[in-house]
């Protein structure tokens, strides 16, 4: 069974620089499971920046969600 893993960044559009890649520990059941964890995420994560960062550096967030396989448990 096909199971998705969530990798997100906080990263500077500006600079081009990221910070460090957060893995989430949740296994998604689905791409779309994925994909809308990582936009929740994505708003989390840049509120915690705050909106004079947000704009000096230009961030926003670049995700990904890989495909693992799982074994029917």
């Amino acid at each position: 069974m096909t199971k998705f893993i969530l990798i997100i960044q906080v990263c500077s559009f500006l600079t081009g620089v990221c910070k460090p890649t957060i893995e989430n520990a949740v296994l998604y059941n689905s791409w779309n499971e994925c994909v809308v964890a990582a936009h929740i995420q994505s708003m989390n994560l840049l509120q915690l920046e705050g909106m004079s960062n947000m704009n000096e550096f230009r961030l926003a967030t670049k995700y990904d969600c890989i495909a693992v396989q799982q074994d029917n448990v």
